[in-house]
């Protein structure tokens, strides 16, 4: 369908909706545009069901820019959804950022602030604006200024979870997963530290405690990723920051693609902790190509960019592109494709990789 299509049958979707209307149509006229209206609207909602969408703002100055960007997408998003975000039944939000690639490769600390003050604006006073990562130790070194007040952490009057300290997670939540005893091959070699204490007979060693505040303390939470090849993954994009860096136990699944990507789709499918995220949102002021997870310098690109998307494996699909257009630029060996756990992503209902199914619209920052 085309867009002129929609927006006409959108307009006459209002119009049939008009109480005086309705009174001044005769009847076989009422209930033959009552037949149309209905097979067209249902053709509508499967066709914009189909679809990933991907909203799109160009930021010229990363300066000074990311506020009017950071609030043009949410006022784009809560009016083409009808869902402003304010405070609801816990009065609290959660921003799971990401610093796993540390000083120069971690969500940017002026995005943060713009959406914080975004979210402020809206009814969310900064400290029922939570800051959720994994390690407080990468939070620190990744060079956010935080401070120590009444036994906590806080990042300009936000608090900060760190989900190592293991206060926020409960036995009763994890994540199970069988993972096999590993042959003796090289990876198993590489990474005999990580996997000397691993036994799989051990019960405790299958679980993966998931995150108890996201899941149910929030109206809702956002993901804020960032864009950096991952040797294991392929890409360390929007699915991975919702789920493996949000669970306890995670690096065991590094070992092997297959088991890394069953285990970030299995995760994010968790019905508490898919329905909590509001949306995606990942900004290309610096995304890295090869090299990482650790932050590298000299393959580190920018794009004047910030996205958002409600589909993370749709994010994750461009982020590929992007990779790998920069690496045949320099050279480099391209990420293979299928992206395993973009394939085991969409295969369980939870986006899509297929470009055809994927579309950008820009926004704009005025």
């Amino acid at each position: 369908m085309s867009a002129d299509k929609r927006e006409n049958l959108k307009a006459l979707l209002r119009v049939f909706r008009c109480p005086k209307i309705r009174l001044k149509l005769h009847k076989p006229t009422f209930w033959l545009l009552f037949l149309y209206v209905f097979s067209e609207s249902t053709f509508l909602l499967a066709d914009e069901a189909k679809f990933a969408t991907i909203w799109e703002v160009n930021i010229n100055d990363f300066t000074n820019e990311y506020p009017q960007g950071v609030e043009a997408l949410l006022s784009n998003y809560e009016k083409e959804l009808n869902q402003p975000l304010r405070p609801g039944k816990f009065g609290r939000v959660g921003l799971k950022i990401n610093t796993r690639g540390g000083l120069g490769l971690s969500t940017p600390k002026k995005l943060l602030s713009a959406l914080i003050r975004s979210l402020e604006a809206r009814g969310y006073p900064r400290d029922a604006i939570y800051l959720v990562d994994y390690s407080s130790h990468r939070i620190k070194s990744s060079g956010y200024d935080l401070l120590m007040k009444d036994g906590g952490l806080f990042f300009e009057g936000c608090p900060v979870i760190a989900l190592d300290s293991s206060q926020y997670f409960e036995s009763d939540w994890f994540y199970d997963s069988p993972l096999p005893r590993l042959p003796k091959t090289k990876i198993y070699q590489d990474n005999a530290e990580l996997l000397g204490s691993f036994k799989s007979s051990d019960p405790e060693s299958r679980k993966s405690f998931l995150p108890i505040p996201l899941m149910f303390e929030m109206d809702f939470w956002i993901n804020l990723a960032v864009c950096v090849d991952e040797p294991v993954l392929g890409v360390d994009g929007a699915l991975a920051n919702a789920s493996l860096w949000n669970i306890s136990n995670h690096r065991r699944f590094l070992v092997n693609p297959s088991t890394a990507a069953v285990a970030i789709a299995e995760v994010l499918a968790v019905p508490e902790l898919k329905q909590a995220i509001e949306f995606h949102m990942i900004s290309l002021e610096t995304y890295q190509f090869i090299g990482g997870p650790a932050f590298n310098s000299l393959y580190t690109s920018s794009l004047p960019y910030l996205w958002m998307s409600k589909d993370p494996v749709a994010l994750d699909s461009l982020l590929i592109d992007l990779i790998n257009r920069d690496r045949r630029t320099n050279g480099f060996d391209e990420i293979s494709l299928p992206n395993l756990q973009l394939v085991f992503a969409a295969k369980i209902g939870l986006g899509h990789y297929d470009k055809k199914l994927i579309r950008k619209k820009t926004i704009s920052i005025h």
